[in-house]
């Protein structure tokens, strides 16, 4: 009777001050804390370095975009706050409207047609040559990364070289059949940078659906083979859902890089004839370097980023998104 009455008394103990007496969300970080602080030590030298390199100039050019600072004069000294006088100004500038529209063509038709499709179509035909064991596969491996690996500035010159309208190659073989050499940088001007872009940027696209083609399990394919099902049948129902995460990232790396592209563009037309070829990101480059006026380009990358934000949230939410049950 004694051993019962003393159960049913209530500990009169203090309570232990170990894991087990915390709370159970407080447990629950201390469990997930312990489980990843492995990562997160392992992580650290990026987060600072993205803070030293990313975020830090994107939150200075957020504030220099209210100032009037500049590279010469008083406001390069002793900036001062002007509130939105620099987005106010932006977005009333004519200039801006054709600025945003060359953009616009530039990235659609260099990042999702050219590179995209393009590396897309390369990277299955290696596929396919390299399962028939074709030779000339490392050949066209070695030449497309050879257009990868140039520099920006020297692809712009070799490109410049080559489509002169004098001495160029292009106009040379257009002789040779008895056609009058062409003005390519000023009768098409945004579709010959736009082909100088492909040219350069196309072999990541390829090299990362090659990758991706690798992880597709070969009796995937075996199987549709027995099921009667043709090459563009496996392909669409096999090959595209297997690579919809891949591409969806490919599209939205290759659309921000695309964007911010302006060296090859400076270097084949910088920006002309007139502004046919001017995107925001040498608008921007122009506005603060060779104007000097720091806190407008600033408002213009600002700018910039915000439209790249949207872009990574488009993407990331089609790359959410789930095939219904039951759609085949």
């Amino acid at each position: 009777m004694a051993i019962a009455v003393r159960d049913q008394m209530p500990d009169s103990s203090p309570p232990s001050s170990g894991p087990a007496s915390l709370p159970l969300p407080r447990r629950r970080r201390r469990s997930v804390w312990k489980r990843n602080r492995t990562y997160l030590f392992g992580l650290s030298p990026v987060a600072v370095l993205l803070a030293l390199f990313f975020i830090g100039p994107a939150a200075w050019a957020v504030w220099s975009s209210f100032t009037n600072r500049a590279l010469l004069g008083p406001s390069a000294r002793h900036p001062e706050f002007i509130g939105i006088d620099n987005y106010t100004r932006l977005f009333s500038d004519p200039d801006f409207g054709t600025v945003l529209f060359n953009s616009l063509v530039f990235v659609v038709g260099s990042a999702m047609i050219g590179q995209f499709l393009l590396g897309l179509v390369m990277a299955l035909l290696l596929d396919f040559a390299e399962g028939r064991g074709y030779r000339l596969v490392p050949l066209v491996y070695g030449a497309v990364l050879l257009a990868w690996v140039n520099p920006a500035v020297i692809a712009g010159f070799v490109w410049t070289a080559m489509l002169d309208s004098s001495a160029g190659i292009l106009n040379q073989g257009l002789g040779l059949v008895g056609v009058d050499p062409v003005q390519w940088l000023g009768v098409q001007p945004m579709l010959a940078v736009i082909v100088v872009n492909v040219w350069r940027g196309t072999a990541f696209t390829m090299l990362i659906f090659i990758g991706a083609l690798r992880t597709v399990p070969a009796q995937i394919y075996e199987a549709a083979r027995v099921d009667g099902a043709g090459p563009f049948r496996r392909f669409w129902d096999h090959t595209l859902p297997t690579l919809r995460q891949t591409a969806v990232l490919v599209l939205l790396s290759v659309t921000i890089s695309t964007f911010g592209t302006f060296l090859v563009i400076q270097t084949l037309t910088n920006g002309g004839p007139g502004n046919q070829t001017e995107i925001i990101a040498l608008f921007a480059y122009r506005t603060a370097f060779e104007d000097y006026k720091i806190g407008y380009g600033s408002t213009i990358s600002v700018v910039m980023l915000t439209i790249n934000i949207v872009f990574a949230t488009v993407y990331l939410r089609i790359s959410r998104q789930r095939t219904p049950q039951g759609e085949d």
